[in-house]
């Protein structure tokens, strides 16, 4: 049941009562629990379902993690697969069409529990929407060889298959088909902006770049350096494009939302103009000053709405209404996504050379005089807390849930390329997972 729960982007409320029956007289939990492994995993999947303050929950993910760590070593290699999956990362922070891809081989090697329709059925599916997607990825990659930024901003990161992967992740389903489309464009035109202020242009570049953006000025880009004017264009035409796509349901409110989320990117200009003061400077700010600046450069919250513009009927005013005002459940994703981000890429960078801006990572060494495994850990704990807030925000919000997944995605597609290294700035650490959506057949 909580697999449903959680497929449908409900938490289920787990009272005291219902886990009195695996406590002792002592509260701790019975050991006896520990020798039952479907009931292990069950309950180590619903302790990544609390909210804040439930510490019986803590306790429950400790005592489940800690015993199918020590029970891998002694059961056989099909239950093997399946704990160590589990213990790599919960379904509560998984893709879903990346864990089905990985899980099919594991549910096929189960043949105590494996149900061969279902398998069956499983793999048509997988295969069907590969094709799919594999279509998908093709005419989203001439799009971007048209636009021009693989070889007119050689410093700009080109990584549009990445992009699409991170907007499957979003929505695999084939019924969005036009949503991802027109999604990895938005998102494409993010990251150029984050590769322009990050590693590119100059201050006085930069604030010509960011009045241009605000005032949306087609005529400024002539005065521009040539790079910064490419990418001027390439992002004023691009939002062109998504405009007239929008313009043709018919539902001409959805183009007020649409120049809404152009001014995201006006304000995000301004934001990043910031960052890039920073990095210019060396100036290390607090770590909470760099979140409360930060979150806004994740751009999840442009990335919401975005995801909301293709998803048809289902996206009303009120729900666009409700993206459009930065909730806090968008927040507590956009600090999730910067704080495993800087986690994952904190070597990567380093290694790359890259002169960065400072990271929430600097910023612990700095204010707290962390080493780097004692900031990496610190801000692991707060990304385990921006989960648990998540969990509650759905407790109670009313848009419908097929649009709250679409924000919950967005944060475990996060987990998925930050888990443990940078996989959008270093492909080739994804390169596996790519490869099994879109390459290798199941």
């Amino acid at each position: 049941m909580g697999r449903l729960f959680h497929h449908k982007c409900y938490i289920i409320i787990y009272t005291s009562d219902v886990f009195n029956q695996f406590m002792d007289g002592k509260g701790k939990f019975k050991e006896e629990v520990s020798n039952d492994l479907n009931g292990l995993l069950s309950l180590y999947e619903a302790a990544y379902l609390g909210i804040p303050g439930e510490d019986l929950l803590d306790e429950a993910l400790d005592f489940t993690r800690s015993h199918l760590q020590s029970l891998v070593k002694h059961i056989g290699p099909s239950l093997a697969r399946k704990v160590k999956h589990a213990l790599e990362a919960p379904l509560r922070k998984r893709m879903t069409k990346l864990n089905a891809r990985l899980y099919i081989p594991i549910y096929e090697e189960d043949t105590e529990a494996k149900n061969d329709v279902v398998l069956e059925l499983a793999k048509l599916d997988f295969h069907i929407l590969q094709l799919l997607h594999r279509e998908e990825v093709k005419k989203i990659s001439m799009w971007w060889k048209d636009v021009g930024v693989p070889t007119k901003l050689t410093f700009a990161r080109d990584r549009i298959v990445e992009l699409y992967f991170w907007i499957l992740g979003v929505y695999f389903e084939p019924q969005y088909s036009r949503a991802r489309m027109m999604m990895v464009k938005v998102i494409s035109m993010v990251s150029l902006m984050d590769d322009v202020y990050d590693s590119y242009g100059t201050m006085v570049e930069l604030q010509h770049f960011t009045g241009a953006i605000q005032r949306w000025d087609f005529k400024a880009a002539d005065e521009m350096e040539e790079c910064l004017r490419v990418a001027f264009l390439a992002i004023y035409q691009t939002m062109g494009e998504l405009e007239d796509e929008v313009l043709k349901d018919g539902k001409l409110y959805r183009i007020d939302y649409l120049r809404r989320e152009f001014s995201q990117f006006e304000k995000l200009a301004i934001v990043y103009l910031e960052e890039a003061k920073w990095r210019d400077e060396c100036y290390v700010p607090s770590l909470a000053e760099h979140l409360e600046l930060s979150i806004k450069t994740s751009t999840l919250n442009v990335v919401a709405c975005a995801s909301f513009i293709g998803m048809g009927e289902i996206a009303g005013k009120h729900s666009f209404d409700w993206v459009t005002s930065f909730p806090q459940i968008i927040k507590d994703v956009s600090k999730l996504s910067r704080l495993m981000d800087d986690v994952g890429g904190f070597e990567v960078d380093a290694k790359m050379g890259r002169k960065h801006v400072v990271s929430t990572i600097h910023c612990c060494m700095n204010e707290f005089g962390d080493s780097l495994e004692e900031a990496k850990a610190r801000l692991l704990h707060l990304v385990e807390d921006a989960w648990k807030n998540i969990n509650k925000e759905c407790l109670h919000l009313t848009i419908p849930s097929a649009l709250l997944a679409r924000v919950v995605n967005s944060a475990c597609t996060m987990e998925t390329i930050y888990r443990k290294i940078d996989g959008y700035t270093e492909p080739s650490l994804l390169k596996n997972s790519i490869s099994l959506l879109f390459v290798q057949p199941i």
